[in-house]
């Protein structure tokens, strides 16, 4: 994915795009049926496998909601012997623990599905000494210039702006349905989002080398 390229937009204004493109998407993420999340579901959890499987430790994390679903792709890679790391809420910051796929309880500070056990660590200093190699973020739109639209918390921000980037640090892939990978400016970009970039997009129809940069 290059840089994003287009016309400087107002703070304001682009702030208001954002959100207007969140809406939009989380409106058409609750018109998909159980079936379609079924299978969504299941692709994710082959296309993960084929793409990360080899990989030592991939930080992932338990989707809820209408977000694309992350359980089987967790446990598949766990069965890879992938060690998985999955978040949990501390301040405004995520630490990290293992997954070693028990249920999860919704009573996170966020109301988000959390990991019991001890974190291994806080923050992208965590990631960086667990040695991942693979980074899977929760978003709602990926546009092929790299920028990430998210749920509008700020913690994959932050955390993206503090993480070296790809090889120095782990491979930064957003997870999303097919149609919420956009053309290049499509999703509007704040000065903080051009530090956050991924460098692919993960989808239930993306071979190993779809949308790669």
């Amino acid at each position: 994915m290059g840089d994003p390229t287009g016309p400087a937009t107002a703070p304001d204004a682009t702030a208001s795009a954002k959100n207007t493109l969140r809406a939009d998407i989380r409106v058409a993420r609750a018109r998909r049926t159980e079936d379609d999340r079924r299978r969504d579901a299941e692709a994710l959890a082959q296309q993960a496998l084929q793409r990360y499987g080899r990989a030592a430790v991939v930080a992932a994390y338990a989707s809820y909601g209408t977000e694309p679903g992350t359980s089987q792709l967790r446990a598949s890679l766990r069965s890879a012997g992938v060690r998985v790391l999955l978040p949990v809420v501390r301040g405004d910051q995520l630490a990290w623990v293992v997954d070693v796929g028990a249920d999860l309880a919704r009573g996170g500070e966020r109301g988000m599905p959390e990991p019991d056990g001890a974190a291994i660590g806080v923050g992208a200093g965590a990631l960086v000494a667990a040695q991942c190699t693979v980074l899977l973020l929760p978003a709602l739109a990926a546009g092929l210039d790299g920028v990430r639209l998210g749920q509008g918390g700020g913690f994959y921000d932050r955390l993206l702006t503090e993480l070296p980037t790809y090889p120095a640090g782990p491979l930064r892939v957003a997870v999303v349905h097919d149609d919420e990978v956009l053309p290049t400016g499509a999703v509007p970009a704040q000065p903080h989002d051009l530090d956050a970039l991924v460098d692919e997009v993960l989808t239930p129809s993306s071979g190993p080398d779809a949308h790669q940069a």
